[in-house]
C-alpha cells in the first residue's frame, strides 16, 4: 500500500513539474500569439530558465531568445501562415506553442519619387496581397482623397508623403514615403510684343528667361531653336515661342507682326551712275507677284516695260539716256488676298 501511494506522489510531482514549463513575453506576460509580418524581435522567455528554444523564427543573442515574425516565414507565400515554437527544459521537459503570423502589409511595387512641372499630381499606391485596408496620407491638406489608395493632389513646394495601410482584418500596418518635387517653371520675355515691317523688311526677336526655345511656325524664321531668330515673314504672323528649362518644365510668349504693304516708291531719280538713287523702283515690293511695270512719257508714249518692279527703269529709252523731266509709272500688282491692284502717278528724272 505504502509502494502505491509513493508512486502516486511521484506522478503527481512529475505532473506539476511538466505543468509548470511555460513561454511568456519576455516582460512575462502572456505569450503572444498572433504577430503581424515585420521584421522586429520580440523577447520571449521559458520557464523554468535555462532551457532552449526551437521552431520558427527564433534567434539568440547574449543569452536571451527571440521571436522574429519575418525570419518565421522566410520562403513563405500563403499567409496567414502558423507555426510550431517549442520550448525545452535542462531536464528534458518542453511545451510547444502554435504561433499565427499575419500576411504582410506591404505596398507594393514601392512608391517612387518623382518631380513634375505643374502643380498636379496623382498618387497611387498597391497591395501586395490582396485584402480590405484603410489608407491614410499625409500631410492631407493638400490632397482630394488622402483615405484611399488613389489620390490627386496640388503642391507649390517639394513635399514629402507618407502612405499608410492598416488591413481591417488584422489591424496590422504597412507604410511608405515617396517625395513629389515641384520644379521651377521658366519665366520667359520676348521683345518685342509687336512689330509692324514692310514687305520684304525683317525683325530681330530676342527671348530670354530659359535654357532651350522653340519658335512656331517656322516659317521666315531664320532658325527656329536659338533665343534670337531674325524673322522675315510674308504675311502677318503671330510667332509663338516656348522656352525650357533644365528640368523640360516650359513657358511661352507671343509676338504678332504685321506688314505693311503700302507701295514705297520715289518721286524722283537721277539715273547717272554714281550708285545713288539710279533706278526708279518699287523700295518695298514684298511677295507681291508684278503683272505690269510701265513708264510713259508726257505724249503717253511707252518708255519702258518689265515685270521685274524691283529692279526697275533704269532711264534709259530705246538704248540711250531719256531726256529729263516728268514721266508717268503704272504698275499693275498682286496682293497677298490675290487681288490685282493699279497704281499711277508720275516721277521726275533728273540728269
Amino acid at each position: 500500500m505504502k509502494n502505491i501511494i509513493w508512486s502516486i506522489c511521484l506522478l503527481l510531482m512529475s505532473l506539476r513539474a511538466m505543468a509548470q514549463v511555460t513561454i511568456t513575453n519576455g516582460d512575462g506576460s502572456v505569450l503572444t500569439t498572433r504577430y503581424c509580418h515585420q521584421d522586429t524581435d520580440f523577447l520571449l522567455a521559458g520557464n523554468p530558465s535555462g532551457g532552449n528554444f526551437s521552431g520558427c523564427g527564433m534567434v539568440q543573442r547574449n543569452g536571451h531568445w527571440y521571436f522574429n515574425p519575418v525570419l518565421a516565414t522566410q520562403g513563405v507565400t500563403v499567409f496567414p501562415y502558423q507555426c510550431q515554437l517549442t520550448y525545452t527544459t535542462a531536464n528534458n521537459q518542453s511545451v510547444t506553442k502554435l504561433l499565427l503570423i499575419q500576411k504582410p502589409v506591404v505596398i507594393s511595387p514601392p512608391l517612387q519619387d518623382f518631380g513634375m512641372c505643374v502643380d498636379s499630381f496623382v498618387l497611387r499606391a498597391e497591395m501586395l496581397y490582396a485584402g480590405a485596408y484603410d489608407f491614410v496620407w499625409t500631410p492631407a491638406a493638400v490632397l482630394e482623397r488622402p483615405d484611399t489608395s488613389v489620390t490627386k493632389g496640388r503642391i507649390q513646394e517639394t513635399t514629402e508623403f507618407v502612405l499608410t495601410a492598416t488591413d481591417r482584418v488584422s489591424g496590422c500596418r504597412g507604410a511608405d514615403t515617396i517625395v513629389v518635387t515641384k520644379y521651377p517653371i521658366p519665366s520667359i520675355t520676348l521683345s518685342p510684343g509687336y512689330a509692324l515691317i514692310k514687305s520684304r523688311e525683317s525683325v530681330q526677336l530676342q527671348a530670354s528667361g530659359a535654357e532651350h526655345y522653340e519658335w512656331f511656325p517656322i516659317e521666315g524664321l531664320d532658325h527656329p531653336a536659338i533665343a534670337d531668330p531674325v524673322a522675315r515673314p510674308q504675311a502677318p504672323t503671330r510667332y509663338t515661342v516656348v522656352g525650357y528649362n533644365s528640368y523640360a518644365c516650359k513657358d511661352s510668349a507671343h509676338v504678332v507682326i504685321d506688314i505693311d504693304e503700302s507701295l514705297a516708291l520715289p518721286n524722283a531719280f537721277t539715273p547717272n551712275g554714281d550708285g545713288l538713287n539710279d533706278f526708279f523702283a518699287v523700295k518695298n515690293m514684298g511677295y507681291q507677284g508684278v503683272h505690269g511695270f510701265k513708264i510713259f512719257n508726257r505724249w503717253g508714249q511707252l518708255v519702258f516695260e518689265t515685270l521685274d518692279a524691283v529692279k526697275g527703269w533704269d532711264g534709259m529709252f530705246k538704248g540711250e539716256p531719256a531726256a529729263q523731266g516728268v514721266y508717268f509709272y503704272e504698275i499693275r500688282l498682286a496682293l497677298r488676298e490675290g487681288q490685282v491692284k493699279t497704281f499711277k502717278g508720275d516721277l521726275l528724272l533728273l540728269r
